[in-house]
């Protein structure tokens, strides 16, 4: 069974190089671009581990990291 990986990042050159390399390594790659996507695609689609930039537009990844938490189905991703 192929793991997904949400990888959230405000910057397409970073988040595209991101998704390249994972996605070599056999991994399903969603894509974020500010904190709060990264909230919606988490709770819609479960990953099993999040990458999340600290910094971005909108919603910055600390806080989409304790919105994340607070759902039960979310709770337990791992997030880096």
């Amino acid at each position: 069974m192929q793991k997904t990986i949400l990888i959230a990042e405000d910057t397409e050159d970073t988040r595209q190089v991101m998704k390249i390399l994972l996605e070599m390594f056999g991994y399903n790659v969603l894509e974020a671009r500010d904190g709060q996507q990264a909230v919606k695609t988490a709770i819609r689609c479960n990953p099993a581990l999040i990458l999340m930039d600290i910094s971005m537009p909108v919603m910055d990844g600390l806080t989409a990291t304790k919105a994340i938490r607070k759902f039960d189905d979310t709770n337990a991703i791992p997030i880096i």
